[in-house]
């Protein structure tokens, strides 16, 4: 018998759901049968006893606190506590505190290993981990912006078993970046950006397997706005299918700047400077919203936001950059690249420029 009643509890404790909500019930029963009991017979002896105060006894001397202020004195009430609370109630309480603290256990081990399903929303997934140290670069970076501080970031790799920092907005899912349960768990349909890191350096097939992941990603989730990570420019035939997603050639930038320096000193200063969000004055950009109701060349308009400290830098029209603003006028659709403290709205651009 009591090999049975172990193997029932040993079940139960496997299926999870289904042991909370059984132990859950046997609780309920124990404060209800102990409740009733106590107050059915302690009412000749103690008149002055609600149902509300039978209950209080049943959940105090059920949670093993016992504060005294109530005790069974009666035959009846004593054997109703014995069964309902002693037998019954203390074994039902403590198998169901256990089986939480399994559950909060296991949850924590699957969210440390990446097993578990994130709860983001709005949030940005960078796929794969090809080093510690560029990972969390990207992560200090992109939360170092007021807009995106609180933004949660999910990190998508199956190199790794688990994370190998702690940051509290990131969040780490196990699993091969080309299967659809692994975005499942990192809730693609909720994010609302993707960063595709090359998967090494040294891999000459790392373009590859960026292209593969972004058309992935694309097809399951086309609202998510991508930025890949192309190592080669002669590989760029690979995402030509893939019209939404920016291509950043890493190495080339690198190169080209390694030149420029070389060239010209101190252009890594400025380089480096507008392009991070820790220091003050970054490179953002900005869409054009039509309707356009002045007529105004990019001459004009960088006049009128040099005045606020924003400095245009480029304009982009149909993925190709400008930087002579005399016969250049202003568009629908265009692209503003500027170097501010702030991030601006198309509106408010207009009224920086009055």
């Amino acid at each position: 018998m009591f090999y049975s009643i172990k193997r029932l509890i040993h079940r139960i404790r496997r299926r999870r759901t289904l042991g909370l909500l059984s132990m859950f019930a046997v609780l309920v029963a124990s404060v209800i049968g102990n409740a009733l009991t106590f107050f059915y017979f302690e009412a000749s002896v103690h008149p002055e006893y609600t149902l509300g105060d039978s209950f209080w006894y049943s959940i105090i001397s059920i949670t093993t606190i016992g504060y005294g202020d109530l005790s069974a004195s009666t035959v009846g009430a004593r054997i109703g506590t014995v069964i309902f609370i002693v037998l019954v109630g203390l074994v039902a309480f403590t198998t169901t505190a256990g089986m939480l603290v399994d559950w909060i256990f296991d949850l924590r081990m699957r969210e440390q290993t990446g097993m578990a399903t994130v709860q983001s929303e709005d949030h940005l997934l960078i796929i794969h981990f090809p080093n510690e140290t560029r990972v969390r670069h990207i992560v200090e970076e992109f939360v170092s912006d007021d807009k995106h501080k609180k933004v949660d970031i999910v990190v998508v790799t199956d190199t790794l078993q688990t994370l190998p920092f702690s940051h509290p907005n990131v969040s780490f899912v196990r699993g091969s970046p080309l299967e659809e349960e692994t975005y499942r768990r990192a809730q693609l349909d909720r994010a609302s950006k993707a960063i595709i890191l090359s998967t090494n350096y040294d891999d000459p097939n790392s373009d590859s397997v960026v292209a593969s992941v972004a058309s992935v990603i694309g097809h399951l989730s086309p609202h998510v706005r991508v930025v890949a990570e192309c190592l080669s420019l002669s590989h760029e035939l690979l995402f030509s299918n893939l019209a939404d997603v920016s291509l950043v050639y890493t190495v080339h930038m690198a190169n080209n700047l390694l030149i420029q320096e070389t060239q010209d000193p101190g252009v890594t200063i400025l380089a480096q400077a507008m392009t991070s969000n820790l220091i003050e004055g970054t490179l953002a950009s900005t869409m054009v919203d039509p309707p356009v109701e002045e007529p105004l060349t990019y001459q004009q308009v960088a006049v009128k936001l040099l005045s606020k400290d924003i400095n245009l830098v480029g304009v982009i029209r149909e993925k190709k950059a400008h930087f002579k603003f005399g016969g250049l006028f202003l568009s629908p659709g265009d692209l503003l690249v500027y170097i501010s403290s702030n991030r601006y709205t198309w509106q408010g651009l207009r009224e920086a420029m009055g």
